[in-house]
This record gives C-alpha cells, structure tokens and sequence, in this order.
C-alpha cells in the first residue's frame, strides 16, 4: 500500500513537472513511473482476486478490473515506445491535430491488440512495438482462460470441501 501511494505522488509530480516545463518530458521517466504504477497495481488485484476463500461476484469483478488495467498498462508502454521511437507505432488515418502518441489511440490500440480485435487501421511497425503488441495479444487470450478456470477451480473445491464439512 505505501508503494503504491509512493509511486502515486511520484507520478503526479512527475506529471506536474512535465506539464510546467516539458522540456523535460522527453526523458520519459514520468510515462517510467505510470507503467511501474500500473502494472503494481495489476499484480496487487490479481493477487486479491486469487487468494483463497470463497468465489463472489467481487472476485470475478476484480479480475474483469485486472484485465482493464492490463490494457491500461500496455497503452502506458506504447506511450513510453512512441517518446522515444514516434513511428512505432502506424495509424492508418492521423486525426487533424491529435498526436499520434496520445494516450487515447494508444489505449484504442491496446484494447485492439489485448482482444485481438484488430482493425487494420493501427499496427506496430517498429520491432520493439511488434514484440510488445504479441506479448499483449499473448496475455489477452492467456489470462481470461487462466482466470475463468482458476475460478471454477477454486469454486468446485470449496463446494466440495463445504460438502465433505458438512
């Protein structure tokens, strides 16, 4: 807990920093900071949704929420590759003066490539954005199979352990 809300300030004053003088915001240590918060904060509600105990509707809402914020780190990612390489990433048609490093397309592109569900109109063209949008194409079909079978799993053994109880 006290990580994550030391991170949390870090990030928000790395924010603040960026904001009032962006010269510094292409080191990138302010997106360093969102990715390192973010993916805590993935492994903090993937450890609460897999704990033991009884299965309910706010476990599987948790790991739906885990999911979400997987996405949501992997946009952060991208974002961290297009400070550094601003065509990794290519989106067949450029909105009139939105960045293409806008967190908006990047989380469109993320929930794409999470779901695999893919347009066409954005794709990774650097080999770094290509390996980082695999292993999220990976993750999207790996992790709702794991989490749904965990959870029946664990749901059936606590029946049958309340059933042999009583």
């Amino acid at each position: 807990m006290y990580l994550i809300i030391a991170v949390t300030v870090l990030e928000f004053t790395a924010d603040l920093i960026v904001e009032f003088n962006p010269l510094v915001g292409h080191l990138g240590w302010d997106t360093s900071l969102k990715v390192f918060g973010m993916a805590i904060l993935v492994v903090m509600t993937v450890r609460h949704v897999f704990r033991p105990g009884p299965i309910g509707v706010h476990r599987v809402m948790g790991g739906v929420a885990a999911y979400l914020l997987i996405r949501l780190t992997w946009s952060f990612g991208y974002k961290l590759l297009m400070e550094e390489r601003p065509t990794a990433i290519h989106f067949q048609q450029p909105l009139i003066g939105i960045p293409t490093g806008e967190p908006s397309r990047l989380i469109y592109f993320s929930f794409a490539t999470l779901t695999s569900v893919s347009y066409g109109d954005a794709y990774p063209v650097h080999r770094v954005a290509r390996s980082l949008a695999m292993a999220e194409a990976l993750i999207g079909q790996l992790y709702p199979t794991i989490l749904i079978a965990t959870l029946v799993g664990m749901s059936l053994q606590t029946r049958s352990s309340d059933a042999g109880a009583g």
